[in-house]
């Protein structure tokens, strides 16, 4: 790494620090479903689950970043709601599998919907240039999002850098 890309990395991180926080609170100003007016981590468990299915709960606590019991409470909160169920794993007793239910799909969708309209709601003024910008952006982040998490998945099964 040059010192002028390690320069880049630090004008990243302060401003993903100074901005990111300040951008949730605008785009989320207003939020109809209380989810959707802070940081919830539990939809987000919620959406991974729905994502991939039943899943191991240490799986989608290591690709969040979140540990194993704080990842425990937020499935326990779920589990009490309703909108996800706790499965055996056939290969692994000791493991815990959990699966979207019903009611969970259903809360997905009314936390996306608004969400949505949230969104719409406080960027619909921003001129159309700001809106292809912002646009792009946000698919760049996307796209180095999953390049990161292929390499750090590439890490956790042979142990070593990708």
């Amino acid at each position: 790494m040059t010192r002028g890309d390690k320069k880049k990395l630090e004008d990243i991180a302060d401003g993903f620090m100074d901005s990111f926080p300040i951008f949730f609170r605008k785009v989320s100003r207003g939020a109809a479903h209380p989810s959707a007016k802070k940081f919830d981590p539990s939809m987000f468990v919620l959406k991974a689950v729905k994502m991939h299915g039943l899943v191991r709960m240490s799986e989608i606590g290591r690709h969040m970043g979140i540990s194993k019991p704080y990842m425990t409470a937020l499935v326990d909160k779920l589990i009490s709601e309703g909108l996800v169920e706790r499965v055996s794993d056939p290969d692994d007793r000791r493991a815990v599998i959990i699966g979207i239910t019903d009611a969970g799909k259903e809360a997905i969708k009314d936390f996306e919907k608004c969400t949505r309209e949230t969104v719409l709601k406080n960027l619909s003024s921003l001129d159309s240039e700001d809106i292809s910008t912002l646009h792009e952006m946000v698919h760049d982040i996307r796209d180095i999002v999953y390049k990161l998490d292929r390499k750090e998945a590439g890490k956790c099964k042979s142990g070593k850098d990708v």
